[in-house]
């Protein structure tokens, strides 16, 4: 398994445009901060205004507001509640596993490695690595953007902001193996992307939660895309004890991180389980 998963990596690593889109998403940060120096600085925009840019009160205010945040809110932001790293994670994850199927790749790779619940498990590995390659890169570059372009928002609690990271990540775990399960069962990239955006932004838990809510159940919180958004707040909280109550389930059972935690690994078996049995059951190609 080891080797496949080498294999898996250098494929991975070896593909433009896993760096075209870490590129891009980079970009779409520089546009953001750009744009709100712009608003945030009234020298550039009062130059920005007499070259025929139009601003409204309401873009000042957001402007205003932002400089409030810090900068572990803003990664946050982007990557998890805003769900950048939830459609990322569905869309590669469908591109790259479906390929193997159309190509006939997959076929080569069972005729070396007959056990297909390595081919899931090497899978997995690789995406998650490529997760956490997009989680660090963007932050970092978050980071230095903010001070190169001279912006006086403070970094935040760095433990707080390395913690929310880490949970972000895990968060995305269980989306992945939900991911591969659609790509088993429909095996086409068009099809498995769309309903990992769908469920990786917690559309199909939010209806169900609408639905218990008339009868007093809340139930978002045993859904995967509840931590990943859970995940956004923690380098929001003000004081350790408020974190402790936030994670222990003190201000009530829909701010559990621990209950979150355990039922994503629970989704994550389950989601892996499940996907072998498809795949045992269709031929490769």
């Amino acid at each position: 398994m080891l080797n496949l998963t080498r294999m898996e990596f250098r494929r991975l690593f070896r593909d433009k445009s896993v760096y075209i889109t870490l590129a891009s998403f980079l970009g779409f940060i520089l546009i953001a901060l750009i744009t709100m120096k712009l608003m945030s600085d009234s020298n550039l925009m009062d130059f920005a205004t007499e070259n025929g840019f139009e601003f409204t009160a309401e873009d000042q205010a957001d402007a205003a507001s932002f400089l409030t945040i810090t900068i572990a809110d803003f990664v946050s932001n982007l990557l998890f509640s805003g769900g950048l790293m939830a459609c990322f994670s569905g869309i590669f994850c469908a591109i790259s596993t479906c390929d193997d199927f159309s190509t006939g790749f997959g076929k080569n790779i069972f005729s070396y490695y007959p056990d297909r619940r390595y081919y899931i498990i090497s899978k997995i590995a690789t995406h998650c690595a490529i997760n956490a390659m997009f989680i660090l890169g963007l932050t970092f570059a978050s980071i230095l953007l903010f001070k190169l372009m001279g912006f006086p928002n403070s970094l935040g609690a760095p433990l707080k902001m390395a913690l929310m990271l880490l949970v972000g990540w895990i968060a995305l775990i269980p989306l992945v193996t939900q991911n591969m399960l659609f790509c088993m069962l429909f095996r086409n990239a068009a099809v498995a992307s769309i309903l990992s955006i769908l469920c990786g932004l917690g559309m199909a838990a939010g209806t169900l939660e609408s639905i218990a809510g008339l009868f007093g159940v809340h139930v978002a919180q045993f859904f995967p895309p509840y931590l990943v958004m859970m995940s956004a707040t923690i380098s929001g909280s003000n004081s350790t004890n408020a974190f402790l109550s936030f994670a222990v389930g003190q201000n009530g059972l829909g701010t559990n991180l621990l209950l979150s935690l355990f039922t994503s690994l629970l989704w994550t078996v389950f989601y892996i389980w499940i996907s072998g049995k498809v795949l045992s059951k269709k031929d490769m190609c």
